[in-house]
């Protein structure tokens, strides 16, 4: 079976990837500028360098009640080896859980008007990427946060106008204030930026990693064995 790839190769004993010696790269650059080259087969600006750093932060842990912080723990604790609990905090992403930037990806690049997008999205009732958040009922601070680094980088967020504008339609249309939230500007920013919407889900668990690797640890050096439910967190329905 033969396999292709354009994205590395091995000559005289030396690794090249995208064409540019893996020595080279560990010598010069730093591990966002590599992913740029990695995936899209590009070198980024500096501002691109600067903007990926701060998607990766913002989403780097949001606390040990979040899925893909105590998903982990539970699989660990129960005397799995790290790579396995690590694996299951990337599978405990979903659309309700990080997994929204790539359908939200999709919508800011279709060429639909915002107010096609919410009309068609309500009259199927269905859930719009990106938007409202369970904590954040007015606006999303970090999504606030990495919107304004964007701009104060240069980017022209051509993208960022249709979410604004999306985000009006669906007060209009619902007549309920749903923000912008941490996905959906991930979204924005990585369309900015270039990146295929297939991409979306890998780069929130690509930033959520650290935390997931943090709280494994921390599970690990500090709790014996996997721990239940408490009696009166738990209701029978029969």
């Amino acid at each position: 079976m033969k396999w292709k790839t354009k994205i590395s190769f091995d000559k005289d004993g030396e690794h090249y990837i995208r064409g540019k010696s893996l020595i080279g790269l560990i010598e010069k650059y730093s591990f966002v500028w590599a992913l740029f080259l990695v995936i899209l087969g590009q070198e980024p600006s500096d501002k691109e360098e600067k903007l990926m750093n701060a998607i990766l932060v913002s989403a780097i842990d949001h606390g040990i009640s979040t899925p893909s912080a105590y998903v982990p723990r539970i699989v660990i604790s129960s005397g799995n080896d790290v790579n396995a609990a690590i694996a299951s905090g990337a599978l405990a992403v979903g659309e309700r859980h990080g997994g929204a930037i790539e359908k939200a990806m999709r919508m800011f690049k279709n060429e639909k008007d915002a107010s096609s997008v919410v009309s068609e999205a309500l009259s199927k009732n269905e859930i719009l990427p990106g938007f409202g958040h369970k904590i954040y009922k007015e606006k999303d601070p970090r999504a606030q946060a990495l919107l304004k680094k964007a701009k104060d980088l240069g980017f022209d967020l051509i993208f960022a106008d249709k979410a604004v504008k999306i985000e009006e339609e669906i007060r209009k249309q619902k007549g309920k204030k749903l923000p912008l939230n941490i996905d959906g500007a991930i979204a924005v920013l990585l369309c900015e930026m270039g990146f295929d919407s297939k991409t979306g889900k890998a780069f929130f668990i690509l930033a959520r990693m650290p935390s997931m690797i943090a709280n494994i640890i921390e599970e690990m050096n500090e709790e014996k064995t996997y721990r239940r439910l408490n009696e009166e967190d738990v209701e029978y329905g029969g």
